[in-house]
């Protein structure tokens, strides 16, 4: 798999794992991230994103049951 489309690949996934979401979720193309991100590490650039925009991780939204 080429270099960009491994990082891609990775951004995608981290995006996923960690908020639900993908890049055409919200609403930024392949070439707008890269031009954005690119020279980040992906994991860097999707915290980096997250917090820019405020996303909340998957883990603090968890169901939580009522135990009362």
């Amino acid at each position: 798999m080429p270099k960009l489309a491994k990082y891609i690949s990775d951004v995608e996934h981290l995006l996923n794992q960690r908020y639900g979401v993908s890049l055409a979720e919200i609403g930024i193309g392949e070439e707008e991230w890269l031009d954005r991100f690119g020279g980040e590490p992906a994991a860097d650039a999707v915290e980096a994103f997250a917090s820019k925009y405020d996303l909340t991780p998957l883990t603090s939204a968890r169901f939580m049951p009522f135990s009362g």
